[in-house]
């Protein structure tokens, strides 16, 4: 799917003036939360093309190792190679400790390359110390900064996969072995988790990222729709609810068939589409990060057909109200759901439609005219 050219000048702006600041040896370390898809990657990646006279580092903590050797070695790698200025065929070589330990001369930091080495010594005993290891591949940016005379941004996306590394037992707090204080290193955090995230990353200045208001969705659809009438731009807009994504797909589909709710229920129940594809990887990513998947798959589809009390969902499920509220805690802190007055409801009206209309059974390989005036009657 095309980037969207909507820029979300606060966020944007936000960035860019705390990099200046950063620069200056003032800046602050930032979070920007929101929803899967909302923009947040995106965001960051222009301001990093941006940067200059600092260093921008982009690391992705839903593809980096999370085990303390292995992490340590590619935490290490992915500064290495941005610091280096090498070409992306070289990357997979700053992956590998071997590398590494070969690279003393081309990183010219003498302390850099002496907490490269503590790791290289840590993994040749039998039991190597796990905190050491990550501590000092959080305290090389740092060092290399101080050589160098060069300041590193940073970039921390997903970083709620970084807190898998608190089962280790001589980590228990990630967090707290990294250096908040250093004035090389500024951090920029990414993250969908956003109750926990609010909670874990106290070091930094958190910003929720909300769905685009109405004029930024007329200019989104606007954009990737073509020329389209006001009546359908704001059927769009409604339909999806502000979701970006959402709005990037249905407006693009709306060329094709130029019908707002035929375009969002093509994207919605047509496998592999991309709005398809958003709500079932969205509702992987929110089980994964919750326990008991069968009462949580029951819960949400009774609350995706209508918001209820709690008393109702445990009628509806055959629980108690005591066994239903600790599940729907687990579904309120990974934030596909929140509390609305005394009833409970979905924080992502999209998925929760798409949730309700799968389980009624209305998900297709192929949808034609006829499936749609069918489904609408659930709309």
């Amino acid at each position: 799917m095309a980037d969207s050219n909507i820029k979300r000048s606060f966020y944007r702006n936000l960035l860019d003036s705390n990099t200046n600041n950063f620069k200056k040896n003032e800046g602050k370390h930032i979070a920007l939360l929101g929803p899967r898809k909302c923009g947040k990657t995106s965001i960051i990646k222009n301001h990093i093309k941006s940067i200059k006279d600092a260093v921008p580092v982009y690391v992705d903590f839903s593809k980096i190792s999370l085990n303390p050797e292995n992490f340590a070695v590619e935490y290490i790698g992915n500064i290495a190679f941005s610091f280096l200025k090498k070409s992306s065929k070289d990357y997979k070589k700053f992956l590998v400790l071997d590398a590494l330990v070969k690279m003393e001369g081309e990183l010219n930091s003498p302390s850099a390359f002496s907490l490269i080495k503590t790791i290289e010594n840590e993994l040749l005993k039998i039991k190597p110390s796990q905190k050491l290891i990550v501590e000092s591949a959080f305290r090389f940016a740092d060092a290399l900064g101080r050589d160098s005379k060069k300041k590193f941004v940073i970039v921390l996306d997903n970083v709620e996969n970084l807190l898998d590394m608190n089962n280790f037992s001589q980590i228990k707090d990630v967090f707290s072995l990294m250096n908040f204080s250093s004035g090389n290193v500024s951090y920029i955090a990414a993250s969908s988790a956003v109750k926990e995230s609010l909670h874990t990353l106290k070091n930094f200045e958190c910003y929720e990222m909300k769905n685009l208001d109405k004029d930024e969705s007329v200019l989104l659809i606007e954009e990737n729709a073509g020329k389209i009438d006001a009546g359908s731009s704001e059927e769009i807009f409604n339909l999806c609810r502000g979701n970006l994504y959402a709005m990037i797909a249905v407006s693009q589909r709306f060329k094709e068939v130029k019908s707002a709710k035929k375009a969002f229920l093509i994207e919605l129940l047509q496998k592999n589409n991309s709005l398809y594809n958003y709500c079932n990887d969205s509702l992987n990513y929110y089980y994964n990060r919750a326990r008991g998947q069968t009462l949580l798959k029951t819960i949400l589809k009774v609350v995706a057909n209508e918001e209820l009390r709690l008393t109702d969902i445990a009628k509806k499920i055959y629980r108690s109200a005591p066994v239903t509220k600790s599940v729907i805690e687990r579904l309120i802190q990974t934030d596909i759901i929140h509390k609305n007055g005394n009833k409970f409801c979905f924080t992502d009206d999209v998925l929760r439609l798409w949730v309700k209309l799968t389980s009624l059974g209305y998900e297709f390989d192929e949808i034609d005219d006829k499936m749609i005036d069918e489904v609408l009657k659930q709309l």
